[in-house]
């Protein structure tokens, strides 16, 4: 079944608030995925931004920000 005729069908069809949040639970899981439900809700410890040593004096990339 294509995606258009998909949307057309869950669209025509009458459904109450709860069955609309059930459909749109699964859509965003079918679109996000479990793993990426889970780093949203868990979010990791181990996120560290390195800085950046490299020395640049001339050309591309010797201004303050890179370019």
């Amino acid at each position: 079944m294509s995606t258009k005729k998909l949307l057309q069908t869950i669209s025509e069809k009458e459904m109450d608030r709860k069955e609309f949040l059930k459909y749109s639970g699964y859509a965003l899981l079918g679109l996000v995925g479990l793993k990426g439900i889970a780093n949203l809700l868990i979010p990791s410890t181990n996120t560290q931004v390195k800085a950046k040593t490299e020395t640049t004096t001339n050309g591309f990339g010797s201004g303050k920000y890179g370019a």
